[in-house]
């Protein structure tokens, strides 16, 4: 199926094509491993921006997944524990079921260390 609709796109000249036999392996995959961390920080970004779109509608699933995000530093957000006890506890507010149990540990973990 992908080959027909690829042929159709692309039409049935023969310059175009998959790989070419003259490329090196090492440069090939060069190319597809630096395609892949730009698709992989890209898809990050989108995911961290649609979590903080459905957080600011008032999400509480979204607003819990953006203060573990904060807490931990994670879809390329900078740890930040202000940011992660606004976010878990507006979650918490709206009742969300771990997002008291989050700030509890969090608040653990700082008294503590």
């Amino acid at each position: 199926m992908l080959v027909h609709i690829l042929k159709r796109f692309l039409g049935s000249n023969p310059s175009y094509s998959v790989a070419k036999p003259n490329m090196n392996d090492e440069v090939l995959f060069n190319d597809l491993s630096s395609s892949f961390c730009s698709i992989e920080s890209h898809d990050t970004r989108n995911i961290m921006w649609g979590y903080l779109r459905a957080a600011l509608r008032g999400d509480q699933e979204a607003q819990y997944q953006m203060g573990l995000n904060y807490l931990n530093g994670q879809l390329g957000l900078d740890r930040s524990y202000i940011h992660a006890e606004k976010w878990l506890e507006q979650a918490a507010h709206q009742g969300h079921p771990f997002a008291k149990e989050e700030l509890k540990k969090a608040y653990n973990q700082l008294a503590f260390s």
